[in-house]
């Protein structure tokens, strides 16, 4: 959102103020729009349907960051890999991983350490074929590198017009800090604290000497629940990725992965790498998406996960953007050589060189029979002008009917019926699902409530595997097929992402038209035929 926040010398607002015509909850995105006026995914509903019937455990993987393997609400649900005896040191069932008995982190060194930096596939994939592809046209290429090529040039104008916006903002940008760092250090010695809100800002006694002051900060905070401290630090991440944008057409990338893994980012033969921490830099997001998926259910802790009969696989294969197409592929193959039925991916990126891996991979998940869930992304864009990666197209443009790409959505009570920075595609894109104030468990032992097709995704995941369990004899397309038919409609034209003026018909942002809902989706299985 800082990347709008540039005008603060006119006192912009930074965030929006939502006119909730219902008070916000927690777990809204589990009721019934009929019955309780709330635009979730009927989930009480589903489960009174499903009374009476057996259902059958189903693996999840969760491709992500890291997961706490000690959080109370998810500890009885963690995948135990039945062949591998956990910290003896031994590659007991002899898959080339060593102790992998929650599962594999793709991004750790063999020593334990595991990888803190990330660096964007833009900027990677620029400098990567800079020298081999500079100054060359499509008819100058061979067959075999005509995806890296397109991808390359994809990457340039990235780059290009990145820098070509860091270089107009900049000037602003480092005004902006020298403003907000010197008025931080004022309130902080006013109010005699070093971390304040909104509401501190109510103690203090307006005169002429602090109220520009005071409503400078007003208007940072313009009602929302952060602190100067959070400001400040995501304040400072956006200046500093500005300034590098500033650099980065001619300062190649230091290679953080492979230098730490010692291993090549773009050697699909190499396969055996990594280790079986999970837990380090960072298992907050993937503990956060597991627990929409399965955190236990009616045990008086934390929050209740979708399904009620699922063991969560960890995959540590992103650190939080801009992943490697090898790490992905190989995180997914893991996951069905291992017995998942769903695997949830809650990450994306622009640029994919080496897509082919994780085409490959997914045909092979469909080979054997498993859905994949992924969030479309969160920068209101238009999937089907530029791409979000993994997708459900091959380079030929095949489909994999295995393969969903979910959107949030939100409700009136949230701010509106979609949320305001979910990427969306009316080909691309193929449902919604709730992705905003999402009740969800966190590192440790808490929850938090969180945005972001995040968590979009693992509600699909969530309602995927709730059916793979129940309605085993289902297929992963025939599942995906059923999410998509029996989805919720919205009564009324959405805002579309990005804009608070122009309405448009969900149907127009994803193919279905539709928000997923349980009930209606196992009402669908009862007689899918």
């Amino acid at each position: 959102m800082l990347k709008y926040w540039l005008g603060l010398f006119l006192f912009a607002p930074l965030f929006s103020t939502a006119q909730t015509v219902k008070p916000q909850i927690k777990d809204w995105h589990y009721l019934d729009y009929k019955k309780d006026g709330y635009m979730g995914i009927s989930l009480n509903q589903a489960y009174e349907l499903l009374k009476g019937k057996k259902s059958e455990p189903v693996i999840v993987a969760v491709i992500d960051s890291g997961i706490d393997t000690l959080q109370p609400d998810l500890l009885p649900v963690l995948w135990k890999n039945p062949k591998e005896i956990p910290n003896n040191g031994i590659d007991d069932d002899g898959n080339g991983l060593v102790d992998d008995y929650y599962g594999w982190n793709y991004l750790g060194a063999a020593n334990g350490e595991n990888l803190a930096v990330s660096v964007s596939d833009i900027y990677r994939t620029y400098h990567r074929f800079k020298q081999q592809f500079e100054n060359k046209t499509k008819k100058n290429i061979p067959d075999s590198l005509q995806w890296q090529f397109s991808e390359w040039q994809r990457a340039t104008k990235k780059i290009e017009d990145a820098y070509k916006e860091a270089a107009k903002n900049i000037d602003i940008i480092r005004a902006n800090w020298d403003i907000i760092s010197k008025t931080n250090d004022e309130l902080k010695w006013l109010l005699k604290k070093d971390i304040f809100n909104r509401t501190d800002l109510d103690s203090l006694k307006i005169d002429k000497n602090n109220q520009q002051l005071i409503a400078l900060w007003r208007n940072i905070f313009n009602n929302q629940d952060f602190s100067n401290a959070a400001f400040i630090k995501d304040y400072g991440q956006f200046k500093q990725e500005t300034e590098d944008d500033l650099n980065k057409k001619t300062v190649p990338p230091t290679p953080f992965r492979d230098s730490l893994l010692n291993d090549n980012g773009y050697d699909i033969t190499k396969t055996h790498y990594g280790n079986h921490n999970l837990t380090t830099h960072s298992g907050y997001h993937g503990t956060s998406v597991s627990s929409v998926i399965g955190a236990v259910r009616n045990n008086g802790k934390g929050i209740d996960g979708i399904a009620d009969n699922v063991q969560i696989m960890m995959i540590r294969g992103i650190l939080g953007k801009d992943e490697f197409d090898k790490d992905v592929a190989l995180s997914i193959r893991y996951a069905v050589d291992h017995g998942a039925k769903v695997i949830n991916m809650s990450f994306g990126k622009y640029i994919s060189p080496d897509k082919r891996w994780t085409d490959e991979a997914i045909a092979y998940a469909l080979s054997k029979d498993v859905l994949l869930v992924h969030g479309s992304g969160n920068d209101t864009t238009n999937t089907d002008n530029d791409m979000n990666y993994p997708s459900a197209f091959a380079i030929n443009n095949t489909r994999f009917p295995n393969f969903l790409n979910v959107g949030a959505s939100a409700d009136p009570s949230t701010g509106n019926w979609v949320a305001d920075f979910s990427n969306y595609g009316k080909k691309t894109v193929d449902l919604f699902a709730p992705g905003v104030y999402i009740h969800c468990a966190i590192a440790g032992d808490g929850t938090q409530t969180a945005d972001g097709t995040s968590l979009a995704s693992p509600v699909v995941a969530g309602v995927a595997a709730l059916l793979r369990s129940y309605f085993p004899k289902l297929t992963a397309a025939e599942i995906a097929d059923i999410l998509k038919k029996s989805g919720q409609s919205i009564p009324e034209k959405v805002n579309k992402p990005g804009s608070k003026t122009e309405k448009i018909s969900l149907s127009e942002l994803c193919e279905s038209g539709k928000v997923v809902n349980a009930a209606a989706a196992v009402k669908l299985a009862m007689e899918y035929k």
